[in-house]
Order: structure tokens, then sequence, then C-alpha cells
């Protein structure tokens, strides 16, 4: 057994910055484009000041820059191979594979380092299966993975142009002397053309030895431009499956196993719906009449409607660019779903793909998501009417209207105990300036506090174990402060405490009374006065009321949109 390479082609791009021998300090600003090989803190910093930028360097011209320790270089380096493995002049596998492999050097650096990746792609030609073997080596660390048959895992091209330009990052632009300027690189398109036309010549010996006596065969495997496509199209040959006219998207996407194959009789459409368990008559014929129906849209909306209202919605809203993916959970009746398919059928009338991806959107998660449920909790239970998208904008129109009326007729009450109010609220003089603190109690008076200090305390209402206390002076300058239970004994501990436009610091004029106000809670904690009766939230419009239960707008340290106000 020996190996017989049929092809190969190599390219190589080299990079290199060139900085001076001596540092300039202090830095003028903190940022900077200079290369940096320590830190701020570190006061062994050494930070070069940048020379020259080298861009299209030859082997040899990179050899006589890249030793100094005044460079900061890299070399990167494909190779792409196409080979095969005879034995007794039997070709039993071929392969192709691309070599990666990176190598640089910082700036001030003493050693290289390196970093390699491999990619075999090997067809058995015997037991006709395909081999996916990725090596990935970064020092001394090697891991390798290999996959048997992978075409619903092959997540990356490898082999394609825009792969291995993008692993060269090679671009049409480089930098220059100035670094933040870009010139053109006279030599890109160059470049491209060569790695092209290497990577055609390791398709056509790929080709030639996967070729067999079917020429309508050999035809189709000659248009393939990816690995990927050539392996699934000679893979779906050897192996005998019944595949639609139109059948490499669901080959790739849902490939079902050999197995499940063999049980229904290697037919590639029937065996993704069964495994799906989403067989059908209707099933079998759409995904054979179109080339990309997404199996995870037909099988979600498959469960929100049935099969008798999915037949109802154009299948082109199944497809793959459609996106229509999401976990329905549709609280509806038969005929509100028979008004959301009509809904999603007249979409199609719009300007593009987007548009109908974003108001489907929509729809799911603001219409019926989030309006439908929450105007439901508040009792009052509307449908959905529209039967076109012209409708349901007017619909959408007045939904969110109803839910903004409810909101501004929502009263949220504190009630506290009298004894700790009568203690809390007792006015604060300190040489001769009085403030006295107010518990804000109601939505009215956190509205009040938010427009008057300016800030978002208002969004505090249902924080249930929260106490807003507003500390006043005789000219209603304020000071907002915020109570909440710490530990194990819920003692109320003053966490922030803010002026107008949510002003921190306070001045030794104002601070003393935040600190009586704070030994007043102490008191009021340890002789148990403190304390919250109930929570009541009221609609005026609908007229229910409930109480917040316990933990309900619970104060958590980890919401950062809690702080400041």
């Amino acid at each position: 057994m020996g190996t017989v390479l049929l092809t190969k082609f190599n390219h190589e791009e080299y990079w290199t910055e060139e900085y001076e021998k001596f540092n300039t300090l202090p830095r003028d600003t903190e940022t900077t484009n200079l290369f940096n090989v320590g830190t701020r803190d570190n006061p062994d910093l050494v930070l070069y000041k940048f020379k020259k930028q080298h861009n299209n360097l030859t082997d040899e011209e990179w050899r006589k820059l890249c030793f100094s320790p005044f460079v900061n270089t890299q070399l990167r380096r494909i190779t792409t191979v196409v080979e095969k493995v005879v034995e007794e002049d039997t070709t039993k596998k071929v392969r192709i594979s691309r070599y990666t492999m990176v190598k640089g050097r910082k700036c001030g650096a003493k050693y290289f380092w390196k970093q390699r990746h491999i990619v075999h792609v090997t067809f058995d030609l015997i037991n006709n299966n395909v081999y996916k073997t990725t090596t990935t080596q970064i020092g001394r660390k090697r891991t390798t993975s290999v996959l048997k048959n992978p075409f619903k895992y092959w997540t990356q091209g490898h082999f394609t142009l825009t792969d291995i330009t993008s692993a060269l990052n090679l671009s049409e632009r480089q930098p220059t002397n100035d670094l933040n300027k870009f010139t053109t690189n006279p030599k890109y398109w160059d470049i491209r053309n060569k790695i092209q036309s290497g990577l055609n010549s390791c398709f056509r010996e790929l080709v030639k030895e996967l070729s067999s006596d079917d020429e309508l065969f050999n035809v189709r495997l000659t248009q393939k431009e990816s690995v990927l496509d050539i392996a699934s199209t000679w893979f779906c040959k050897v192996r005998e499956i019944k595949n639609p006219d139109r059948w490499m998207y669901y080959f790739k996407n849902n490939y079902p196993g050999i197995k499940p194959l063999r049980k229904r009789d290697n037919n590639l459409i029937q065996t993704i719906l069964r495994e799906e368990g989403i067989y059908s008559k209707f099933a079998v014929k759409l995904f054979n009449t179109y080339k990309d129906i997404s199996v995870l849209s037909y099988t979600l909306m498959l469960e929100a409607l049935g099969i008798q209202l999915l037949q109802e919605l154009n299948p082109e809203l199944l497809r793959e660019r459609y996106h229509l993916g999401w976990q329905l959970d549709l609280d509806l009746s038969l005929p509100e779903k028979r008004n959301f398919v009509g809904i999603l059928n007249s979409l199609l009338n719009a300007d593009s793909v987007q548009t109908v991806s974003g108001i489907i959107s929509d729809i799911l998660s603001d219409h019926l998501g989030r309006l439908k449920p929450r105007l439901k909790r508040e009792g009052i239970k509307v449908k959905l009417k529209a039967k076109t998208y012209e409708e349901f904008v007017q619909e959408h129109r007045e939904w969110t209207d109803l839910v903004d009326e409810i909101n501004k007729s929502t009263i949220i009450t504190h009630i506290y105990k009298k004894d700790f109010l009568n203690h809390i609220q007792q006015p604060i003089t300190i040489d001769g300036v009085k403030m006295t603190p107010v518990v804000l109690r109601d939505t009215y008076e956190y509205r009040d506090e938010s427009y008057v200090q300016s800030n978002c305390v208002k969004t505090y209402i249902e924080h249930k174990e929260t106490c807003i206390i507003s500390l006043r002076d005789e000219n209603d300058n304020r000071i907002t402060n915020e109570f909440v239970p710490t530990g194990k004994s819920k003692k109320m501990v003053n966490t922030q405490s803010r002026k107008r436009f949510n002003g921190i610091v306070l001045g030794t004029d104002l601070q003393p009374f935040v600190e009586l106000l704070n030994l007043k809670m102490k008191k009021a904690c340890k002789e148990k006065i403190y304390g919250k009766t109930q929570v009541i939230k009221e609609c005026k419009l609908t007229g229910r009321e409930e109480q917040l239960k316990e933990g309900v707008g619970k104060y958590h340290y980890d919401l950062v949109d809690d702080l400041p106000f």
C-alpha cells in the first residue's frame, strides 16, 4: 500500500512591522497604535515606537527582517494536497487535505510561536464512506477529531476561496506606514487568482478519481464548487440514495444516517420526514416540490396549526429564507389560527424577505406573545380578528392603546405600619436647617419623586421589599434614598442616596441628614417598628385588584439596571 500525490499547491503570506530600538515615555494619550508587550501596571513595560510597515515580502526578504528583536512578524502558509492510497493497482482511498500553519513573534519577545490546523477529507472507495479529520495544534497541545459521513455537521468550508483568503489574512486593502491609513494591495487579485487556480486543479483531480462510468453523474460532479457538494453527490451515488430533483439542501441540513435510510428503501425525503415525526402525503409532496423547506419551520407550524390549517399556509413562508422557526405557543382558537394564517399569507406582498421575517417576529413576540397574555391577566379577553396585515396593524394599535390605558390607570399602594410612619417621618433639624423624611407609598408619589428628581425611581414601584424615602427641605430640595433588606435579619440598609439628576456627592451639608435618617431606620428595625402590611395593585380601568406576592419585585443586587435611580 502506497500514497500517490496527485496535485499540490501552497501560498505564503508574510507580515512584518518594524519598530525603533527605543521607546517614548510618557505616552500622550491612553490609546495608542504602538505595540505594547507589557502592561500598564508592569514596571518592566516596554513600549516600542512604530517605524515601518513591510508588505508583500518574499521569503528571502522576510528572513532578513524576522530575526530582529524589534519586529512584530507573522508567516501564514496554506498547503492544499490531493492524494490517493493505492494497493495492488487498486485505488482504495482518495484524500484532499488542507494544512494551515501560522508562525510569528511579538516585538521584544525571545521565541517564535506556532499554530497548526489540518483538515483531511477522505473518500473510502471500498466501504463507500466519507471521513473528515480535523487536527489543531497550539504549542504542544494537540487535539484531533474524526467524523464519519458528517454532512450536516460540516460547519466550515475549509477548501473555499473565501475561507483560504480569510485564513491568510489576505485583504484588498493593506496598512500604510501610518497604520491608521490603508492603501490598495497591488498583488491582491493576482494572489486571489493564483489560489483559485490551485483550488480548481485540486477539485479536477479529486473529481477525476471519484468519477464512474455514469457520464451524467460525472458532469454533475464537475459542476460542484465545494468539497461538501462533491462529497454529498458522490455519497448519494455510491449508496444509491433516492433523491428528488432538488435535494442538496435537505441532504446537507437533515442527513438522517445510513441505517434509517436502509429501513426506508434509501428514500431521502421519506426518511427525513419519518425520523422527524412529520410524515404525511402532504409533507412528501411539499418537500419534493420545493428545494429548501425548513424542517424546523414545518415542524413548529404543524404543532401550532395542525395539518389542515398548515395546508392553507402559503408554502413559500416555510422556506429557509423566511426563518419561520420560532417556538410557537399560540393560545388561539380555531378561527384565530385561521386568521393568523391569513395574515401570514398576506405578507408575501411585502417588499423584501427581511420585511416579512421582521413582521412575523413582531406578530408572534409582541402581539400574541406579550399584548394578548397581558390583557388576559388584566381580565380583558381579546381575540385575533385581523385577517390581513393591514387589519393586523390596526388591531395591534388598538391593543397597544388598551395596554397603555391600563398602565396609566394602574395604582400600586404600599401600606406601612402606622407606628413606622409616625417614627420615620418626624422632621430632622441640624444647625437650624430642617429636612423632613417622606415615605413614598403609591404610584403618584413615586411618579412625582421621579419627575422632581429627574430619575427613574418610578420604575421601583413594584419592588415590594424596597422602601423609598425622600428627604425634603422647606424649598422642596430632595434626597432620594433607597432602603433594602439585607442579611438573615432582613435589616433595612440604605443602598443609595441621590440628589437631583442622580447626583451622588451629597457634601458635608447634606450627608448628616442621611446619616440621621439611617439611624432612625436602624432603630425602627431593631424595635420591630418597620414593616409593610401589604402592597396592593389596582387597575381603575378594569376594576381588577391584587396583592403583590411575596418576592415579586424583590430587590436583587445583581440587577445592574436597578442602580442608580
